[in-house]
């Protein structure tokens, strides 16, 4: 019997978008006649690999999402507005342009638009509903190991399982046990290991967790060598009081087996997406304020004395310091490092400077920063180097603060969307501004960006707390 995986419903969903591609291609051509049968299934073979790809790359494949019908719209909007500008190009480039038939291209995209969001919200909508009836997408777990670290173990997963996706049958403990005795706390205790072997004769198991301590790894080792006859996935739980491995992966160096603790963020062709974004934001971006950072310079100027902006070292990218472009708002003192950062009512802070900083105006001039490759669009702010809070220096204050120079600060971000705005004169507010940092970094994908950057225009531009 088949198993039901994420990963399969996630193909299956691929599938009926490439199936709903084609299906409006198909009609689409039978009426409109926009090209000939051969390059309408060029145009759509290509359309379906650019669209089905940038969703593979904005991690939109994934079953979280198929429950949310505005994240699906979202990420069909994601995917399907560059794969139609592409689709377009190649069309034009492909048909003779004395046969080319606008309206019908047109009519095509449309009719693809429909179809897809039908698939989405009407097939895989009912697809999901069937399977979590049938619960097909729930996966049944056995623990063996020590009972507390075992017990604990299903407590942190419940905590992290909003989806009830995982059901915990029972403990297996690695020493013979009296089935008489069977503890009936949950997850219960079944037996020792040599009843668990008789235990998956009669019941389904699609994973077994060994809960022991590494300080025993021979231990370990022997569990493993004895459900190698299971045909379930089995897995180890790493240490939750050493670092943090929660993106923990086996890989190798030169053939050698290693344990991957930590991932460069935004690797590969995600990295190149990102630069794509924030560079097309950058430029249209530029081009939209540009009266407005006119305005706010002569004002600036017309207020009071000093330059127009004002420029601070800040950490970036592997802690790499580099200048930052702003409109200046206060008034000039060359003493100031930005060390202590700004109180809300500090007196150098000019009329013009006020107003400026509750808009958010003044952030703007980042923009050059992203077309520079120092900055993002978003991403975690930028700090000046040994930024202080409660008189300790941030990142000695803060043991997690430091992770977030792995990827490139931003001029917007998940922390600053939450409330993180203003000044950060505790220990908890900067804690907390590091741990939604960290959240973002290791979150990250093309539709959270663009949701923080739609945030950020509705509600993030202003508020009480920005000063």
């Amino acid at each position: 019997m088949t198993r039901w995986t994420h990963g399969l419903i996630n193909r299956l969903v691929v599938l009926c978008d490439v199936t709903m591609i084609v299906l409006a291609a198909a009609l689409s051509y039978s009426v409109w006649h926009f090209a000939t049968w051969s390059q309408v299934a060029i145009l759509c073979a290509f359309g379906a690999a650019v669209f089905t790809q940038i969703l593979q790359l904005g991690r939109a494949y994934r079953v979280e999402h198929y429950s949310h019908s505005l994240r699906q719209i979202g990420h069909l909007i994601v995917g399907g507005v560059p794969a139609s500008l592409l689709v377009a190009v190649f069309y034009y480039a492909l048909v003779p342009i004395h046969t080319t038939n606008l309206p019908g291209l047109l009519a095509w995209g449309v009719m693809t638009g429909v179809a897809l969001i039908f698939g989405r919200l009407v097939i895989v909508r009912l697809g999901m509903v069937q399977a979590r009836r049938h619960e097909v997408l729930r996966r049944q777990v056995v623990l063996v190991g020590d009972v507390d670290r075992a017990r604990a173990f299903a407590l942190r997963c419940a905590e992290e399982d909003d989806e009830s996706l995982f059901v915990f049958l029972g403990i297996f403990d690695d020493k013979p046990h009296d089935p008489q005795t069977a503890d009936l706390t949950h997850p219960p205790v079944l037996g020792g290991l040599p009843d668990f072997l008789k235990f998956v004769q009669n019941h389904r198991v699609d994973v077994v967790a060994i809960v022991e301590s590494w300080e025993n790894p021979l231990k370990i080792g022997a569990i493993v060598e004895q459900l190698h006859r299971i045909a379930a996935d089995v897995l180890v739980e790493l240490d939750p009081d050493g670092f943090n491995l929660r993106f923990a992966r086996v890989t190798s160096i030169a053939g050698q087996p290693a344990l991957q603790v930590q991932q460069r963020p935004l690797k590969g062709s995600l990295g190149l997406l990102k630069a794509l974004e924030d560079y097309s934001v950058a430029v249209i971006g530029l081009i939209l304020v540009s009266p407005i950072l006119l305005g706010a310079a002569l004002a600036i100027k017309l207020d009071s004395p000093g330059p127009i902006f004002f420029r601070q070292p800040r950490v970036g990218l592997n802690n790499k310091v580099f200048t930052v472009f702003k409109l200046r708002t206060m008034t000039v003192d060359p003493s100031d490092d930005g060390s202590l950062g700004t109180t809300k009512f500090n007196p150098r802070i000019t009329r013009v400077g006020g107003l400026l900083r509750r808009l958010s105006i003044d952030e703007l001039p980042q923009l050059l920063n992203v077309l520079k490759g120092d900055m993002s669009v978003v991403g975690p702010r930028p700090h000046v180097p040994n930024m202080q809070v409660a008189e300790d220096v941030r990142y000695e204050a803060i043991r997690e603060y430091v992770a977030r120079y792995r990827m490139k600060p931003g001029i917007t971000g998940w922390a600053q969307i939450n409330g993180m705005r203003g000044g950060i004169n505790t220990v908890e507010k900067a804690e907390r501004g590091a741990k939604l940092d960290l959240f973002y970094i290791e979150n990250w994908s093309i539709w959270f960006d663009i949701r923080i950057m739609l945030l950020t225009i509705t509600k993030g531009m202003a508020g009480r707390d920005v000063f």
